[in-house]
């Protein structure tokens, strides 16, 4: 069963990942907030929608700053892991949410300034999506998706030790990139176009460089967040694919210091 633009709420898809997602995804650049509270003018008085929010690597920051933010996510670990790192750290002001792309429409938001998707988007039915915020969002708003391309199944320009993530992962899981209870088909139709034919149909592109220094748990860690090699989907191979993954990547970087520089790419996406 191959899972394509099926909406964010596939069942399971991002099950037992939470603990893993909150501490070994990275922090997004301070930049990139900065261009985003000037480029909408967010204050106490503008409402932001992070849409697939997760632990709140988005929501959290953008509170922090005094924004009203409702976090919206399908996997209620995501959303119990979310409120404690807010609890703990301090921030309030986070209205956390369980929902996903198809029950926008019964989840009572105000008008909103901006929605913000982190790596979500390409989870959702994109055009459905974007016909139900078209009400939702202000006249001066808009839409922000936001894309981290450093993932072991990725394209880029990589680095020889990230080729060896990904051949761990196909000997214990198969050679295609799992996803829920089948495996993941990309969108034919990239982001840009599929924004463009919205009523959001402006799209200015950005990118934020990000410099990431990690050891091998951090490493391995941030794979176990994924959809992809999960821990429900390594199942009682979990350790047993830890511990291959450690000696693999000792061989290729004896170190032990896995350095990358990617780029944080920004769609921002207004009607005019």
């Amino acid at each position: 069963m191959s899972i394509p633009e099926s909406g964010s709420g596939v069942p399971g898809l991002f099950e037992g990942v939470a603990a893993y997602y909150a501490r070994y995804r990275p922090k997004y650049p301070v930049a990139m907030f900065d261009h985003l509270v000037d480029r909408f003018n967010l204050g106490t008085l503008s409402s932001v929608l992070d849409l697939g929010c997760g632990t709140g690597q988005l929501a959290l920051p953008l509170s922090e700053r005094q924004i009203p933010v409702y976090a919206v996510d399908p996997e209620i670990e995501m959303l119990q892991e979310g409120i404690r790192i807010a609890r703990d750290s301090g921030i309030p002001g986070t209205r956390w949410m369980l929902g996903s792309d198809r029950t926008i429409d019964s989840l009572n938001l105000p008008l909103l300034r901006v929605c913000v998707m982190g790596s979500s988007f390409h989870w959702t039915n994109r055009d459905l999506l974007l016909n139900a915020l078209e009400p939702l969002i202000d006249d001066e708003g808009g839409i922000v998706v936001i894309s981290e391309r450093s993932s072991a199944w990725g394209t880029e320009e990589r680095e020889p030790w990230q080729d060896v993530i990904k051949q761990v992962i196909q000997e214990f899981l198969g050679p295609e990139r799992r996803a829920a209870e089948g495996t993941y088909s990309h969108p034919i139709d990239n982001h840009q176009v599929v924004l463009r034919r919205s009523s959001f149909r402006v799209v200015e592109e950005l990118e934020f460089p990000a410099r990431q220094t990690r050891t091998i748990e951090q490493v391995i860690g941030l794979q176990l967040s994924t959809s992809y090699a999960s821990i429900r989907r390594l199942g009682s191979r979990v350790e047993e694919f830890k511990q291959t993954l450690t000696e693999r990547l000792r061989e290729a970087v004896p170190s032990e210091v896995f350095e990358k520089v990617s780029n944080i790419e920004v769609l921002i996406a207004t009607r005019t």
